[in-house]
């Protein structure tokens, strides 16, 4: 049963009332044809008066017309129920309406005989202030103060309550010869319905015509993670997650739906709070976010014109309840990581006799004798690797009173990196206040501060054994000690076939590369409600981040800076926004309702860098807080980076009968970023929705809950450039005149005045179903995108003057469908949640006209990975492929074009970064006070360039060790079908090829969380709810993957399509962790 909702405070503000000044306060209103529902929202809104009935009991969509000026409310209340089979009692300020007894029926008296009092609270021992409770079949009736507590006097010990809470089941409990009765209400299916946050407003989840996908706070805090992007990951379908690597505070990358563009990184744009996001939202603290909507379609996306085409995530944080006595939140956990697994690399025995076969086939001495070897024998990767620790610590203090509300929150996040000298540490505060000025006048202000140092270990550089600590571990022989009898890192040196110095990776955890940087994010809205009907909403913030990057390589990094590297550098910028937004809803006639939006935006950023450097240190105690010490001081530089955007939006949403739902948006965007000729670019969509279920012939077919079909059409913009690259750019260049050196600048670039956006036009057809008030519920969706305009670099011939010139030209299509399935298989004591999304999506490079390489791996082979060519997917894997070895044990490659050499010619497609689907799964088993959650995900299909093979097989010419499967799998004359050739010097014979092509496919158990809710009602405790709760995260994965981690993209760059690549990345860890949330 469905209860209106008491507003928190009445009780304390009508204690005082008498029934006299109840009964007899005059009032005013003016409603034509309105149900009795809206009749009761507007009274509680515009009066002190609130209601209280039993949703079963009333004739709530009953039309009325009420028309009074300074009448008593009596009056009103007769006129509206006279001669209806409703009946009415007033209470102080409360109105109680009750079904009108039969004639036949005889009068129920309540007689007063004891009292009753307890406690009302949800599952999860938050205490619902204002609840209802009525002696059911009677008017008499209370709700609960604001810590949930009530007291109520009953007739007997066969009295029924009649417990109610808006968006929750109601409950029926019969008295008995209980004096204290605590009840837990549960969230209803539909009591409440659920909003979803879209561009510029919000829209009940039944009236959505786009696709939208929505992940909660509870799976937003399931993982201890410090970027609540990582808690995306198989939450939502249609949406890829790949995260870079392992390193505390690490990035992500997110596609919705496939990736659009070759020079842009494909990311989608955040919201957060209405504010559009530049860069990362790694400063939230996920703890802080209510809710996150994902918008894929271009229907749902348009609003955001030249920024919506790779999908919108809008994101919510926690706000203050209006009414809420103040209550204060704890949250709280800590783990312990490990790496989820090692290479198995040559022990000391291994490593001499392959070095020694390596010697004999390169025709110089032995370097080792396999009679006396070296004590040691080291695992270099158990030197570098260490168990981590890892925290987090929330408080909030949240509430409100009637016409305002108040969150603060103050946040620690403290992780240690599986890596020697990698960590982060991170602190944040954030304030959301509301305030009701009056009737027509609101103001909000959101804002958040973060502050954070990170220490990255030398890992994803690429750079194999030059400034890579996990590279250099691999590499390392295992034949040297890492320290020498006084504790020293002893020297790895030089064997006789190496021809250069190997460092002991040790050293390179003595490398600063340390992060400070402070974010800040706040803005300020004031709404203005020109009528019921009519409001405006000005927003005005700033995003400011202040980063200072130190760098220093000391001198025990021999062979890279054997007298020390130095380096700062210091970025400020600055975003400001301002949104006036208009906003008209109101209904059409009787059954038909318009929300027309409108508005004006203008974004500005502006970014500052300056760095210095310099090398020649005599000592590294300074580290690099001494430039100036250093005797040679590299050429400083500075530069500042500035853009605008300016927009005007609209969108119509024109619903008929709650059958027919139509959408329309447009928005024209004006971007400096392009070119002279094509500064402003218009986007607009349209979309359908008819909800099946509501027509005639299935209307009253109870199984079926919800049946809507939806379809959409728009039009999305993607600015993927930087600025300025529409113009020709000059830069500081030295020429020497005579004898003397002069400074100038020259032309870099060429100019293009036609730039212009990447357009992506999407087809999407959806449908939603439900059965038995939603308890199972089906969303399918199919897509259909296509970007054209597509922006790349195409070289010129010399004689131009310029190397390349950027310039739209290719199309890209991305298509696919969607699946999602939620359903509550148990309810009651044991309750069984389960939900899970399966996606598929197919890339493919239309138009480009030539093949457009991607960025090229620098280590091991200077070479590019990626290629986009036209027929197929963006960014394939692009090389050689195998042919046996020789009768030497050198790798034999497919000479495919037939001219006897092996060119570059004779490459080809050997792999695919995409999937053929990635899903999710996740259950949520509750039992009493327990509650177990296990959440899946993977991907399948997949490859991955396992980069970090060919890093370590091409260091056996520099005296490097090697996998211990080489030893034992290596060729010989009599084991010709050897996976790995002859051991050799060669290092040449290595190419990007399909040898380093693996099956990335994955299933992984995410995470495992065991909770326990304890009864704090029932031990008498003075705490509203406390929940402890032990997890684990990446426990186990089954993969045929060779490298550490399939969840890996150490190569991800914007603008130079590097992608599915793993070169020694930071391996991820599994995590074991201890928390509690507690509320007061």
């Amino acid at each position: 049963m469905k209860i209106s909702l008491l507003l928190l405070f009445t009780g304390v503000f009508a204690i005082s009332a008498r029934n006299s000044y109840s009964q007899n306060k005059k009032i005013s209103v003016d409603l034509k044809h309105v149900t009795v529902e809206k009749f009761i929202d507007y009274m509680e809104r515009k009066t002190e008066y609130r209601f209280l009935y039993l949703v079963d009991d009333i004739d709530l969509s009953r039309k009325v017309t009420v028309k009074a000026r300074n009448e008593q409310i009596t009056t009103v209340l007769d006129n509206i129920f006279s001669g209806s089979a409703t009946t009415y009692s007033i209470e102080n300020k409360q109105i109680s309406l009750v079904k009108r007894p039969d004639r036949n029926e005889a009068p129920q008296h309540v007689i007063v005989q004891y009292s009753v009092s307890g406690r009302v609270i949800d599952s999860t021992g938050t205490v619902l202030a204002g609840a209802n409770i009525i002696e059911k079949g009677t008017s008499n009736g209370t709700q609960t103060d604001f810590d949930g507590n009530y007291s109520i006097n009953v007739s007997g010990p066969e009295t029924v309550l009649v417990f109610s809470y808006m968006g929750f089941e109601s409950r029926e409990i019969k008295v008995g010869d209980k004096k204290s009765i605590d009840v837990t209400l549960i969230e209803s299916a539909e009591g409440l319905e659920e909003v979803v946050v879209v561009g510029y407003g919000s829209v009940k989840r039944t009236d959505v015509t786009g696709a939208v996908s929505t992940v909660n706070s509870e799976d937003l805090t399931a993982l201890p993670t410090s970027d609540v992007q990582q808690a995306l990951k198989g939450r939502a379908s249609g949406v890829r997650v790949v995260q870079n690597s392992g390193q505390p505070g690490a990035g992500v990358q997110i596609q919705i739906r496939g990736g659009n563009s070759y020079l842009g990184d494909n990311n989608p744009l955040y919201v957060v709070d209405g504010f559009p996001i530049i860069g990362s939202i790694s400063f939230l603290n996920p703890s802080d976010i209510q809710s996150i909507d994902i918008l894929k379609d271009a229907s749902a996306t348009a609003i955001y014109g030249s920024r919506g085409a790779n999908g919108v995530v809008m994101i919510t944080t926690k706000k203050g309840t209006k009414g809420q006595k103040g209550r204060i939140d704890y949250q709280s956990y800590y783990g312990i990581q490990q790496v989820i697994k090692k290479y198995r690399m040559m022990n000391s025995s291994q490593f001499a006799t392959f070095a020694n076969q390596r010697a004999i086939n390169e025709g110089v001495s032995e370097p080792f004798d396999l009679n006396n070897l070296p004590e040691a024998d080291t695992d270099w990767q158990d030197e570098i690797f260490r168990s981590a620790a890892i925290q987090s610590h929330t408080l909030t203090f949240s509430g409100g009173n009637e016409k305002s509300s108040y969150s603060v929150s103050a946040n620690y996040f403290g992780q240690d990196g599986v890596i020697l000298n990698s960590s982060l540490k991170r602190g944040s505060l954030r304030l959301a206040l509301n305030q009701d000025v009056n009737d027509w006048f609101r103001l909000s202000t959101d804002a958040v501060i973060t502050r954070w140092e990170n220490n990255d270990a030398n890992v994803n550089n690429g750079s194999g054994g030059g400034n890579n600590i996990f590279a250099a571990a691999l590499a390392a022989p295992p034949t040297i000690a890492p320290y020498d009898s006084e504790g020293n890192l002893n020297e790895v040196g030089i064997y006789p076939f190496s021809p250069v110095v190997i460092n002991n990776p040790l050293a390179y955890a003595e490398i600063l590369d340390r992060q400070y940087s402070t974010r800040v994010l706040a803005n300020i809205s004031a709404e203005f409600r020109f009528s019921d009907h009519l409001k405006l909403k000005v927003l005005g913030g700033t995003q400011q981040a202040f980063t200072e990057n130190n760098y220093y390589s000391p001198s025990i990094i021999t062979n890279r800076t054997p007298t020390g590297y130095g380096h700062t550098g210091m970025t400020r910028s600055i975003s400001y926004l301002n949104e006036n937004i208009l906003t008209y809803d109101r209904p059409v006639g009787s059954n038909d309702r318009l929300n027309v939006v409108g508005g004006f935006t203008v974004q500005t950023f502006q970014s500052k860098y300056n760095e210095s450097s310099a090398t020649g240190f005599a000592t590294d105690d300074l580290e690099n807080n001494a430039l100036g010490s250093g005797s040679n001081t590299l050429p400083n530089s500075s530069s500042i980076t500035e853009w605008t955007l300016l927009s005007w939006l609209g969108r119509v949403n024109y619903h008929i009968n709650d059958k027919y739902l139509f959408t329309a948006s447009i928005r024209a965007d004006g971007s400096s970023r392009f070119g002279e000729n094509n500064k402003w670019g218009i986007f607009s969509s349209g979309a359908f929705a008819w909800k099946i279920k509501n027509e005639e012939f299935l209307k009253n077919w109870d199984p079926l809950s919800d049946l809507k079909l939806r379809l959409g059409y728009g039009e999305t913009g993607s600015t993927a450039i930087d600025p300025y690259r529409s113009l020709n750019s000059l830069g500081q260049t030295r020429a020497t005149l005579g004898n003397t050196d002069v400074i100038g600048f020259a032309s870099l670039s060429a100019p293009n005045p036609n730039l212009k956006w990447e357009t992506t036009a999407q087809l999407g057809i959806g449908l939603d179903i439900g059965f038995i008030n939603n308890r199972y519920r089906f969303t399918i969706d199919y897509y259909n995108k296509k970007t054209t305009d597509l922006l790349a670099i195409i070289p010129l011939p010399e004689s131009v003057g310029y190397s390349s010139l950027i310039t739209n030209l290719g199309e890209v299509r991305n298509s696919g469908m969607e699946f999602s399935v939620g359903a509550l298989v148990f309810d009651g004591d044991f309750s069984w949640d389960i939900f899970g999304q399966l996606s598929f999506n197919r890339n493919e490079v239309i138009t480009i006209g030539k093949d457009i390489l991607g960025g090229p791996l620098d280590i091991p082979f200077a070479a590019p990975i990626n290629i986009a060519r036209e027929g197929e997917p963006l960014g394939m894997f692009y090389g050689f492929m195998e042919d046996g070895y020789n009768d030497q044990g050198v790798i034999n490659y497919r000479d495919l074009n037939g001219d006897g050499q092996i060119s570059n010619e004779d490459q080809q497609i050997i792999g695919t970064p995409y999937p053929d689907f990635i899903y999710g799964l996740n259950n949520t088993l509750n039992y009493k006070n327990f509650e177990l959650n296990i959440f899946i995900e993977g991907s399948q299909g997949n490859d991955l360039f396992w980069a970090t093979g060919a890093v370590v097989a091409n260091s056996l010419s520099e005296g490097g060790n090697q996998l211990a499967d080489q030893s034992e799998n290596s060729w010989t004359p009599q084991n010709t079908d050897a996976h790995y050739p002859a051991p050799t010097a060669d290092r040449s014979q290595f190419r990007v090829s399909d040898r380093f092509v693996k099956d990335g496919s994955y299933l992984r158990l995410k995470n495992i969380r065991l909770a326990y809710n304890l009864p704090v009602s029932e031990m008498k405790l003075p705490i509203s709810s406390l929940q402890l709760y032990v997890s684990g995260q990446n426990l186990i994965t089954v993969t045929n993957y060779p490298g550490l981690d399939p969840e890996v993209n150490t190569r991800a760059a914007k603008g130079d399509l590097r992608i599915g690549i793993d070169q020694t990345g930071y391996p991820s860890s599994k995590i074991f962790t201890l928390g509690l949330n507690l509320q007061l």
